[in-house]
């Protein structure tokens, strides 16, 4: 009489596919990333002199908010003092254009800006953060926090990772906002006769931030700081060319 086979015990594994379970179950009692959070970067053209204008100006600040605005058809980006920065291409109008349709709320901050020499001509990328209406209004605070550290690294010259998996999407939830992806994006390499005009802020840019919302004392420091590095370049080439 041939003797029935005992089970393999596996306590490890059992404990591993038990874990693993549970951890699932933790993920699905949050909402799916892909229903209520998108995250990307946009490139985009100046659009006219005014739109150049604002870019090589005060309204090219990395971190600077883009306003979204519908545009005939499209859609188009303007800076705080309502001049058109540019006309979103069709593709990224449509994308944009159903989510705000849907209720979404869509944050688009300036990453960077490029210089192209040959057609003397600038261009941008936005990072553009959006979630979803039908979130708690703890989880929406969170994602406020969490785009308020992605915009401040961005600032820094980083470009952060935007799209979130459901892992780290929980992750950016239970922080209140607080947890980010450490590896940041590469900046893609420029064609030849293109420069990064501008792809972190200076002192004297945040300087220029804080005047703009009101801080008279800063705009005393921008006016002094943009003097002593004017004074600076000014003795550099009399030092080295001149005398």
């Amino acid at each position: 009489m041939s003797k029935t086979p005992e089970r393999y015990q596996d306590p490890l594994g059992d404990y591993m596919r038990a874990a693993q379970t549970t951890q699932q179950q933790h993920l699905q009692s949050f909402p799916n990333v892909q229903d209520v959070y998108q995250g990307f970067y946009i490139p985009f053209t100046a659009y006219g002199k005014e739109g150049a204008n604002c870019l090589n100006g005060s309204g090219g600040i990395t971190g600077t908010p883009l306003d979204l605005v519908k545009v005939g058809q499209g859609l188009g980006l303007f800076s705080q003092n309502d001049i058109c920065v540019a006309i979103l291409d069709k593709s990224t109008s449509d994308e944009l254009g159903v989510l705000l349709g849907s209720g979404w709320t869509i944050h688009i901050r300036l990453a960077c800006v490029i210089f192209e020499a040959e057609k003397k001509e600038f261009s941008a990328q936005g990072a553009c953060l959006c979630y979803g209406p039908d979130l708690l209004p703890e989880y929406q605070q969170a994602l406020e926090t969490f785009i308020t550290n992605i915009v401040d690294r961005i600032g820094g010259g980083s470009k952060p990772r935007l799209r979130l998996t459901q892992d780290q999407f929980v992750k950016v939830l239970e922080s209140g906002g607080g947890w980010f992806l450490t590896k940041d994006e590469p900046w893609p390499k420029l064609p030849q006769g293109s420069i990064y005009f501008r792809r972190r802020k200076t002192v004297n840019d945040r300087l220029i931030g804080a005047a703009l919302k009101g801080n008279k004392g800063c705009v005393v420091l921008s006016w002094v700081a943009t003097a002593v590095i004017i004074l600076v370049i000014a003795f550099a080439v009399w030092f080295f060319f001149i005398r």
